[in-house]
Protein backbone atom coordinates (compact mmCIF):
# COMPACT_ATOMS: atom_id res chain seq x y z
CA UNK A 1 0.00 0.00 0.00
CA UNK A 2 1.33 3.44 -0.96
CA UNK A 3 1.34 6.16 1.67
CA UNK A 4 2.57 8.96 -0.56
CA UNK A 5 1.01 9.95 -3.88
CA UNK A 6 4.42 10.41 -5.50
CA UNK A 7 5.28 6.78 -4.76
CA UNK A 8 1.93 5.62 -6.11
CA UNK A 9 2.37 7.63 -9.31
CA UNK A 10 5.90 6.34 -9.72
CA UNK A 11 4.53 2.79 -9.65
CA UNK A 12 1.92 3.72 -12.26
CA UNK A 13 4.48 5.44 -14.49
CA UNK A 14 6.70 2.36 -14.46
CA UNK A 15 3.98 0.13 -15.89
CA UNK A 16 4.42 -0.90 -19.52
CA UNK A 17 3.39 2.14 -21.58
CA UNK A 18 1.99 0.24 -24.51
CA UNK A 19 1.35 -3.30 -25.66
CA UNK A 20 0.35 -4.53 -29.11
CA UNK A 21 -3.03 -6.02 -28.39
CA UNK A 22 -4.99 -7.97 -31.01
CA UNK A 23 -8.30 -7.39 -29.21
CA UNK A 24 -9.78 -5.78 -26.10
CA UNK A 25 -10.26 -9.00 -24.12
CA UNK A 26 -7.76 -8.16 -21.36
CA UNK A 27 -9.30 -4.85 -20.35
CA UNK A 28 -12.78 -6.34 -20.85
CA UNK A 29 -11.91 -9.14 -18.42
CA UNK A 30 -10.55 -6.64 -15.91
CA UNK A 31 -13.64 -4.44 -16.09
CA UNK A 32 -15.95 -7.44 -15.75
CA UNK A 33 -14.16 -8.48 -12.54
CA UNK A 34 -14.62 -4.91 -11.30
CA UNK A 35 -18.36 -4.93 -11.99
CA UNK A 36 -18.25 -3.12 -15.35
CA UNK A 37 -18.07 0.45 -14.03
CA UNK A 38 -18.02 1.77 -17.62
CA UNK A 39 -21.67 0.71 -17.99
CA UNK A 40 -22.87 2.91 -15.13
CA UNK A 41 -22.70 6.23 -17.00
CA UNK A 42 -23.47 7.53 -20.48
CA UNK A 43 -20.58 8.66 -22.66
CA UNK A 44 -19.36 10.54 -25.72
CA UNK A 45 -16.34 8.90 -27.36
CA UNK A 46 -13.77 10.97 -29.27
CA UNK A 47 -10.97 9.78 -31.55
CA UNK A 48 -8.82 11.64 -34.07
CA UNK A 49 -5.21 12.49 -34.78
CA UNK A 50 -5.59 16.14 -33.78
CA UNK A 51 -8.40 18.11 -32.16
CA UNK A 52 -9.49 15.51 -29.59
CA UNK A 53 -8.51 17.60 -26.60
CA UNK A 54 -10.25 20.78 -27.73
CA UNK A 55 -13.42 19.00 -28.86
CA UNK A 56 -13.54 17.06 -25.57
CA UNK A 57 -13.16 20.21 -23.49
CA UNK A 58 -15.84 22.06 -25.46
CA UNK A 59 -18.31 19.22 -24.88
CA UNK A 60 -17.39 18.88 -21.22
CA UNK A 61 -17.96 22.59 -20.59
CA UNK A 62 -21.28 22.60 -22.46
CA UNK A 63 -22.58 19.66 -20.42
CA UNK A 64 -21.22 21.01 -17.12
CA UNK A 65 -22.82 24.43 -17.74
CA UNK A 66 -26.13 22.64 -18.23
CA UNK A 67 -25.87 21.09 -14.74
CA UNK A 68 -24.99 17.56 -15.77
CA UNK A 69 -22.63 15.67 -13.50
CA UNK A 70 -19.99 15.15 -16.18
CA UNK A 71 -16.59 13.50 -16.35
CA UNK A 72 -13.72 14.27 -18.71
CA UNK A 73 -10.98 11.74 -19.44
CA UNK A 74 -8.08 13.00 -21.56
CA UNK A 75 -4.36 12.45 -22.10
CA UNK A 76 -1.59 13.31 -21.73
CA UNK A 77 -1.49 15.73 -18.84
CA UNK A 78 0.32 19.08 -19.09
CA UNK A 79 1.24 19.85 -15.47
CA UNK A 80 0.01 17.02 -13.23
CA UNK A 81 -1.52 13.57 -13.60
CA UNK A 82 -4.79 14.67 -11.96
CA UNK A 83 -5.67 16.61 -15.14
CA UNK A 84 -6.47 13.31 -16.88
CA UNK A 85 -9.48 12.56 -14.67
CA UNK A 86 -11.87 15.49 -14.22
CA UNK A 87 -15.34 15.41 -12.73
CA UNK A 88 -17.93 18.12 -12.09
CA UNK A 89 -15.53 21.02 -12.56
CA UNK A 90 -12.60 19.63 -10.61
CA UNK A 91 -9.57 17.45 -11.23
CA UNK A 92 -9.50 14.31 -9.12
CA UNK A 93 -7.99 15.37 -5.78
CA UNK A 94 -4.78 13.87 -4.44
CA UNK A 95 -6.47 11.83 -1.70
CA UNK A 96 -8.95 10.24 -4.09
CA UNK A 97 -6.18 9.59 -6.63
CA UNK A 98 -3.98 7.91 -4.03
CA UNK A 99 -6.88 5.72 -2.86
CA UNK A 100 -7.70 4.80 -6.47
CA UNK A 101 -4.11 3.84 -7.33
CA UNK A 102 -3.87 1.71 -4.18
CA UNK A 103 -7.13 -0.01 -5.14
CA UNK A 104 -5.99 -0.66 -8.72
CA UNK A 105 -2.55 -1.80 -7.50
CA UNK A 106 -4.14 -4.53 -5.34
CA UNK A 107 -6.46 -5.50 -8.18
CA UNK A 108 -3.60 -5.65 -10.68
CA UNK A 109 -1.51 -7.89 -8.42
CA UNK A 110 -4.32 -10.45 -8.34
CA UNK A 111 -5.23 -9.97 -12.02
CA UNK A 112 -1.67 -10.69 -13.20
CA UNK A 113 -1.87 -14.23 -11.77
CA UNK A 114 -4.23 -15.22 -14.59
CA UNK A 115 -3.72 -12.53 -17.26
CA UNK A 116 -1.08 -10.48 -18.99
CA UNK A 117 -0.16 -7.34 -17.10
CA UNK A 118 -2.29 -4.26 -17.71
CA UNK A 119 -0.51 -1.31 -19.34
CA UNK A 120 -0.23 2.22 -17.95
CA UNK A 121 -3.06 3.46 -20.15
CA UNK A 122 -5.31 0.48 -19.45
CA UNK A 123 -4.85 1.01 -15.71
CA UNK A 124 -5.48 4.75 -16.06
CA UNK A 125 -8.62 4.14 -18.13
CA UNK A 126 -9.97 1.68 -15.56
CA UNK A 127 -9.27 4.22 -12.80
CA UNK A 128 -11.26 6.88 -14.65
CA UNK A 129 -14.20 4.51 -15.20
CA UNK A 130 -14.19 3.52 -11.52
CA UNK A 131 -14.06 7.15 -10.44
CA UNK A 132 -16.98 8.23 -12.64
CA UNK A 133 -18.98 5.23 -11.51
CA UNK A 134 -18.37 6.01 -7.84
CA UNK A 135 -19.26 9.67 -8.42
CA UNK A 136 -22.48 8.64 -10.19
CA UNK A 137 -21.65 10.64 -13.30
CA UNK A 138 -24.55 11.40 -15.65
CA UNK A 139 -22.24 11.37 -18.65
CA UNK A 140 -18.51 11.36 -19.41
CA UNK A 141 -16.52 12.68 -22.36
CA UNK A 142 -13.96 9.99 -23.11
CA UNK A 143 -10.95 10.71 -25.30
CA UNK A 144 -9.13 7.85 -27.03
CA UNK A 145 -5.47 7.49 -26.13
CA UNK A 146 -4.20 6.07 -29.43
CA UNK A 147 -6.07 5.02 -32.55
CA UNK A 148 -9.51 3.74 -31.70
CA UNK A 149 -10.22 0.11 -32.58
CA UNK A 150 -7.82 -1.35 -30.00
CA UNK A 151 -7.71 1.61 -27.63
CA UNK A 152 -8.46 0.79 -24.00
CA UNK A 153 -11.35 3.27 -23.98
CA UNK A 154 -13.13 1.38 -26.79
CA UNK A 155 -15.06 -0.82 -24.35
CA UNK A 156 -17.80 1.78 -23.94
CA UNK A 157 -20.99 2.09 -25.99
CA UNK A 158 -21.42 5.87 -26.24
CA UNK A 159 -24.39 8.03 -27.21
CA UNK A 160 -22.27 9.69 -29.90
CA UNK A 161 -18.86 9.01 -31.45
CA UNK A 162 -16.65 11.73 -32.94
CA UNK A 163 -13.60 11.46 -35.21
CA UNK A 164 -12.00 14.90 -35.24
CA UNK A 165 -9.29 14.49 -37.90
CA UNK A 166 -7.13 12.02 -39.79
CA UNK A 167 -3.42 12.78 -40.10
CA UNK A 168 -0.18 10.83 -40.09
CA UNK A 169 0.97 10.09 -36.55
CA UNK A 170 1.79 6.91 -34.59
CA UNK A 171 2.22 5.25 -37.99
CA UNK A 172 4.25 2.38 -36.52
CA UNK A 173 1.04 1.29 -34.75
CA UNK A 174 -1.81 2.62 -36.88
CA UNK A 175 -0.41 2.27 -40.39
CA UNK A 176 1.43 4.51 -42.84
CA UNK A 177 -1.49 5.76 -44.95
CA UNK A 178 -4.54 7.91 -44.31
CA UNK A 179 -6.83 5.00 -45.18
CA UNK A 180 -5.16 2.64 -42.70
CA UNK A 181 -5.25 5.27 -39.96
CA UNK A 182 -8.90 6.03 -40.68
CA UNK A 183 -9.86 2.36 -40.40
CA UNK A 184 -8.31 2.23 -36.93
CA UNK A 185 -10.20 5.36 -35.86
CA UNK A 186 -13.47 4.04 -37.31
CA UNK A 187 -13.15 1.15 -34.87
CA UNK A 188 -14.88 3.33 -32.25
CA UNK A 189 -18.11 3.38 -34.29
CA UNK A 190 -20.71 1.14 -32.65
CA UNK A 191 -23.88 -0.31 -34.19
CA UNK A 192 -26.67 2.24 -34.01
CA UNK A 193 -24.48 5.01 -32.56
CA UNK A 194 -24.23 8.25 -34.60
CA UNK A 195 -20.82 9.41 -35.86
CA UNK A 196 -19.82 13.08 -36.14
CA UNK A 197 -16.79 14.06 -38.21
CA UNK A 198 -15.36 17.11 -39.99
CA UNK A 199 -12.98 14.87 -41.98
CA UNK A 200 -13.27 15.85 -45.65
CA UNK A 201 -10.40 14.16 -47.49
CA UNK A 202 -12.03 13.02 -50.71
CA UNK A 203 -10.25 9.66 -50.81
CA UNK A 204 -11.59 8.80 -47.33
CA UNK A 205 -15.27 9.64 -47.70
CA UNK A 206 -16.39 6.37 -49.31
CA UNK A 207 -14.72 4.40 -46.49
CA UNK A 208 -16.48 6.51 -43.85
CA UNK A 209 -19.87 6.26 -45.57
CA UNK A 210 -19.59 2.50 -46.11
CA UNK A 211 -18.47 1.84 -42.53
CA UNK A 212 -21.25 3.89 -40.94
CA UNK A 213 -23.85 2.38 -43.29
CA UNK A 214 -22.76 -1.14 -42.36
CA UNK A 215 -22.99 -0.24 -38.65
CA UNK A 216 -26.39 1.45 -38.98
CA UNK A 217 -24.69 4.60 -37.71
CA UNK A 218 -26.13 7.98 -38.67
CA UNK A 219 -23.31 9.98 -40.29
CA UNK A 220 -23.19 13.66 -39.39
CA UNK A 221 -20.64 15.47 -41.55
CA UNK A 222 -19.45 18.82 -40.20
CA UNK A 223 -19.52 21.12 -43.23
CA UNK A 224 -20.09 24.80 -44.03
CA UNK A 225 -18.13 26.24 -41.12
CA UNK A 226 -17.99 29.84 -42.35
CA UNK A 227 -16.69 33.34 -41.64
CA UNK A 228 -13.66 32.16 -39.64
CA UNK A 229 -11.80 35.15 -38.19
CA UNK A 230 -8.76 35.20 -35.93
CA UNK A 231 -8.68 37.85 -33.22
CA UNK A 232 -6.15 38.86 -30.59
CA UNK A 233 -8.23 37.08 -27.96
CA UNK A 234 -9.82 34.21 -29.86
CA UNK A 235 -11.57 33.01 -33.00
CA UNK A 236 -15.06 33.64 -34.39
CA UNK A 237 -17.10 31.66 -36.92
CA UNK A 238 -20.61 30.83 -38.06
CA UNK A 239 -22.23 27.40 -38.20
CA UNK A 240 -25.78 26.51 -39.18
CA UNK A 241 -26.74 30.17 -39.24
CA UNK A 242 -25.45 30.93 -35.72
CA UNK A 243 -22.40 33.04 -34.80
CA UNK A 244 -19.93 31.75 -32.22
CA UNK A 245 -16.91 33.19 -30.40
CA UNK A 246 -14.06 31.09 -29.03
CA UNK A 247 -11.31 32.06 -26.60
CA UNK A 248 -9.00 29.52 -28.26
CA UNK A 249 -7.05 30.79 -31.25
CA UNK A 250 -6.69 28.71 -34.41
CA UNK A 251 -8.04 28.38 -37.95
CA UNK A 252 -8.86 24.76 -37.04
CA UNK A 253 -10.67 25.48 -33.75
CA UNK A 254 -14.05 26.28 -35.35
CA UNK A 255 -14.14 22.73 -36.78
CA UNK A 256 -13.51 21.27 -33.32
CA UNK A 257 -16.22 23.51 -31.87
CA UNK A 258 -18.65 22.70 -34.70
CA UNK A 259 -18.10 18.98 -34.04
CA UNK A 260 -19.09 19.59 -30.42
CA UNK A 261 -22.14 21.58 -31.53
CA UNK A 262 -23.17 18.75 -33.86
CA UNK A 263 -22.84 16.21 -31.02
CA UNK A 264 -25.02 18.38 -28.76
CA UNK A 265 -27.66 18.59 -31.51
CA UNK A 266 -27.70 14.77 -31.56
CA UNK A 267 -28.09 14.62 -27.76
CA UNK A 268 -31.03 17.00 -28.04
CA UNK A 269 -32.75 15.34 -30.99
CA UNK A 270 -32.04 11.63 -30.44
CA UNK A 271 -31.72 11.41 -26.65
CA UNK A 272 -34.06 14.26 -25.58
CA UNK A 273 -31.47 16.42 -23.85
CA UNK A 274 -32.48 20.08 -23.52
CA UNK A 275 -29.35 22.13 -24.18
CA UNK A 276 -29.94 25.61 -25.60
CA UNK A 277 -27.89 27.31 -28.30
CA UNK A 278 -27.18 30.20 -25.94
CA UNK A 279 -25.71 27.88 -23.31
CA UNK A 280 -23.54 26.28 -26.02
CA UNK A 281 -22.25 29.71 -27.08
CA UNK A 282 -21.44 30.64 -23.49
CA UNK A 283 -19.58 27.37 -22.80
CA UNK A 284 -17.55 27.56 -26.04
CA UNK A 285 -16.50 31.13 -25.21
CA UNK A 286 -15.47 30.12 -21.68
CA UNK A 287 -13.31 27.17 -22.82
CA UNK A 288 -9.58 27.69 -22.37
CA UNK A 289 -6.91 24.98 -22.66
CA UNK A 290 -3.30 25.43 -21.53
CA UNK A 291 -0.78 24.66 -24.25
CA UNK A 292 -3.18 24.85 -27.23
CA UNK A 293 -1.97 27.92 -29.11
CA UNK A 294 -1.74 29.67 -25.77
CA UNK A 295 -0.61 33.30 -25.89
CA UNK A 296 1.72 34.50 -23.10
CA UNK A 297 4.05 37.41 -22.34
CA UNK A 298 1.74 40.06 -23.84
CA UNK A 299 1.54 38.22 -27.13
CA UNK A 300 5.28 37.66 -27.49
CA UNK A 301 5.33 33.91 -26.70
CA UNK A 302 3.05 31.16 -28.03
CA UNK A 303 2.80 27.66 -26.56
CA UNK A 304 1.41 24.92 -28.78
CA UNK A 305 1.41 21.19 -28.09
CA UNK A 306 0.96 20.08 -31.72
CA UNK A 307 3.30 17.15 -32.35
CA UNK A 308 2.80 15.94 -35.92
CA UNK A 309 2.96 17.28 -39.47
CA UNK A 310 -0.68 18.33 -39.76
CA UNK A 311 -0.78 20.01 -36.34
CA UNK A 312 2.48 21.85 -37.02
CA UNK A 313 1.27 23.13 -40.39
CA UNK A 314 -2.00 24.37 -38.88
CA UNK A 315 -0.22 26.00 -35.97
CA UNK A 316 2.28 27.87 -38.12
CA UNK A 317 -0.38 28.89 -40.65
CA UNK A 318 -2.47 30.26 -37.79
CA UNK A 319 0.58 32.06 -36.42
CA UNK A 320 1.35 33.68 -39.79
CA UNK A 321 -2.21 35.04 -39.95
CA UNK A 322 -2.31 35.97 -36.29
CA UNK A 323 0.98 37.86 -36.23
CA UNK A 324 3.13 39.52 -38.88
CA UNK A 325 6.27 39.11 -36.80
CA UNK A 326 9.23 36.87 -37.61
CA UNK A 327 9.03 33.46 -35.94
CA UNK A 328 11.62 32.18 -33.47
CA UNK A 329 10.95 28.47 -32.97
CA UNK A 330 11.87 26.53 -29.83
CA UNK A 331 11.23 22.95 -30.88
CA UNK A 332 11.64 19.54 -29.28
CA UNK A 333 9.92 16.24 -30.03
CA UNK A 334 9.92 12.50 -29.49
CA UNK A 335 12.05 9.95 -31.35
CA UNK A 336 9.02 8.22 -32.83
CA UNK A 337 7.65 11.31 -34.58
CA UNK A 338 8.15 12.18 -38.25
CA UNK A 339 10.65 14.85 -37.31
CA UNK A 340 12.29 15.01 -40.76
CA UNK A 341 9.03 16.31 -42.22
CA UNK A 342 8.44 18.67 -39.31
CA UNK A 343 11.88 20.22 -39.63
CA UNK A 344 11.22 20.84 -43.34
CA UNK A 345 8.10 22.75 -42.32
CA UNK A 346 10.08 24.76 -39.76
CA UNK A 347 12.66 25.63 -42.42
CA UNK A 348 9.86 27.16 -44.47
CA UNK A 349 8.17 29.20 -41.74
CA UNK A 350 10.84 30.24 -39.19
CA UNK A 351 13.71 32.71 -39.15
CA UNK A 352 15.53 31.29 -36.10
CA UNK A 353 15.42 27.70 -34.91
CA UNK A 354 16.34 26.59 -31.40
CA UNK A 355 16.21 22.82 -30.90
CA UNK A 356 16.03 21.48 -27.37
CA UNK A 357 15.46 18.21 -25.54
CA UNK A 358 12.18 17.30 -23.90
CA UNK A 359 12.58 15.94 -20.38
CA UNK A 360 11.05 12.58 -21.27
CA UNK A 361 12.53 9.11 -21.95
CA UNK A 362 11.46 9.03 -25.62
CA UNK A 363 12.86 12.49 -26.35
CA UNK A 364 14.91 13.06 -29.49
CA UNK A 365 18.44 14.46 -29.20
CA UNK A 366 18.29 18.09 -30.46
CA UNK A 367 21.58 17.56 -32.32
CA UNK A 368 19.68 15.21 -34.65
CA UNK A 369 17.19 17.99 -35.42
CA UNK A 370 20.04 20.45 -35.96
CA UNK A 371 21.74 18.12 -38.44
CA UNK A 372 18.74 17.89 -40.75
CA UNK A 373 17.66 21.54 -40.65
CA UNK A 374 18.57 23.62 -43.70
CA UNK A 375 18.10 26.90 -41.84
CA UNK A 376 21.36 28.85 -41.51
CA UNK A 377 20.18 30.42 -38.26
CA UNK A 378 19.92 27.38 -35.96
CA UNK A 379 21.10 26.41 -32.48
CA UNK A 380 20.67 23.75 -29.82
CA UNK A 381 20.07 24.16 -26.08
CA UNK A 382 20.27 21.36 -23.53
CA UNK A 383 16.93 22.12 -21.90
CA UNK A 384 13.88 24.32 -22.22
CA UNK A 385 15.02 26.84 -19.60
CA UNK A 386 18.22 27.53 -21.52
CA UNK A 387 16.28 27.68 -24.78
CA UNK A 388 13.84 30.30 -23.48
CA UNK A 389 16.67 32.46 -22.11
CA UNK A 390 18.53 32.20 -25.42
CA UNK A 391 15.43 33.02 -27.46
CA UNK A 392 14.65 36.09 -25.35
CA UNK A 393 18.24 37.28 -25.78
CA UNK A 394 17.96 36.94 -29.57
CA UNK A 395 14.43 38.36 -29.84
CA UNK A 396 13.79 41.81 -31.30
CA UNK A 397 10.51 43.76 -31.37
CA UNK A 398 9.80 42.17 -34.77
CA UNK A 399 10.00 38.60 -33.43
CA UNK A 400 7.55 36.23 -31.77
CA UNK A 401 8.66 33.06 -29.94
CA UNK A 402 6.78 29.80 -30.35
CA UNK A 403 7.50 26.81 -28.10
CA UNK A 404 6.16 23.61 -29.64
CA UNK A 405 6.65 20.04 -30.87
CA UNK A 406 5.48 18.18 -27.77
CA UNK A 407 2.90 18.64 -25.02
CA UNK A 408 5.60 17.55 -22.57
CA UNK A 409 7.88 20.36 -23.76
CA UNK A 410 5.02 22.84 -23.52
CA UNK A 411 4.33 21.58 -19.99
CA UNK A 412 7.93 22.25 -18.96
CA UNK A 413 7.87 25.70 -20.57
CA UNK A 414 4.59 26.64 -18.98
CA UNK A 415 5.88 25.83 -15.51
CA UNK A 416 8.72 28.28 -16.13
CA UNK A 417 6.63 31.02 -17.74
CA UNK A 418 3.42 30.94 -15.65
CA UNK A 419 4.35 31.41 -12.05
Amino acid sequence: MFIKLDDALNWLYTRKRFDRRTDLSIIEDALKLLGNPEKSFKAIHIAGTNGKGSTSKYLYNILKNNNYKVGLFTSPHVLKFNERIIFDGEMINDDDLLELINYIYDFNEAFMKSHETLTFFELTTIMAFLYYSRKKADIAVIECGLGGRLDATNVIKPLVSIITSISKDHMEVLGNSYKKILKEKLGIVKIGVPLVTPVDREELMDIIKDYTYNHNSELHLVRNVRSIKLKDNGTSFTYKGESYDLSLIGMYQPYNAASAIEAIDILNEKYHYNISTESVKKALKETVIPGRFEVLDNGNIILDGGHNEDALNKCLQTLSRYSHKNIISIFGCMKDKDYHTMVKILDKFTTLQIFTKVNYPRALDPKELLSISLNNNKFTCENIEEAIKFAKKKRTKNDIIIIHGSLYLVSEARELLVR
